[in-house]
């Protein structure tokens, strides 16, 4: 099975999960609004309001990884309300152990089940269109540096990108290149992994390339830049060629 087949069936596993423990989770809230005198054609509403909020605060911490924010208040308000799932479910549970306890799975499995499938979207977004590293030229990987007179080579150069080598940004712009060449969609976090550098780092560079003509716009449809056409040089008459 290709690792594209497993990540199917085990998202698609993770869904079942997740809608089989929202339903059970649904039924013991929806009961115990109608206990609580809730209107029956409003008392559907109760659940969704509970675990639809751990749902939604889940998806949103998700968000804020991509976008490399802080998440306090969504990780705070998934917990928030799934406690609270927790809690009513128990309460709408026999006076039993074991019975409490059965009743108090379908929730946890619903925010776990809704967490672990926002994990493996965020594997998925930093290796889609990526098998293994891609390689890059030995032209990127060690520019020629001039060197000082002595013993000593000279201090590799620094760009204004916050200490960041230029070496890093050649290796980026690199397998930016390969990556299109070989029909693939670059990432921030793939192109990261290939040039050794930080995934916020690839990410920007990501972000300026896209921005920018690339080399694959202006190819022959072979994967090399078109070449300039040949200038003729004009010799004057009686001048030594």
């Amino acid at each position: 099975m290709t690792g594209r087949w497993t990540y199917r069936t085990s998202a698609i596993g993770v869904i079942v999960l997740a809608a089989a423990a929202f339903t059970l989770s649904y039924d013991a809230l929806h009961q115990l609004a109608l206990d609580s005198r809730v209107r029956p054609a409003l008392a559907w509403l109760w659940p969704v309001v509970i675990d639809g909020t751990i749902v939604v605060a889940l998806l949103t911490v998700l968000a804020a990884k991509r976008v490399a924010t802080r998440a306090g208040y969504p990780w705070a308000l998934a917990g928030l309300f799934s406690a609270a799932s927790v809690a009513f479910n128990i309460a709408h549970a026999p006076d039993r152990p074991v019975a409490q306890l059965v009743f108090a799975m379908a929730p946890v499995a619903l925010a776990l089940t809704t967490h672990l499938l926002m994990q493996q979207a965020g594997w998925r977004r930093g290796t889609t269109g990526l098998t293994e590293p891609m390689p890059v030229p030995e032209a990127a990987r060690k520019p020629a540096q001039p060197h000082m007179s002595g013993d000593h080579p000279a201090p590799e150069p620094v760009s204004a990108d916050r200490g960041v080598p230029v070496d890093a940004r050649f290796r980026v712009r690199a397998a930016y290149e390969a990556q299109l060449a070989a029909g693939q969609r670059p990432t921030g976090a793939g192109l990261a992994r290939a040039a050794g550098v930080s995934e916020r780092y690839g990410q920007r560079l990501l972000a300026e390339f896209t921005a920018a003509p690339t080399l694959a716009e202006h190819s022959n449809g072979d994967g090399r830049s078109a070449a300039a056409p040949p200038t003729t040089t004009r010799h004057k008459h009686g001048e030594r060629r």
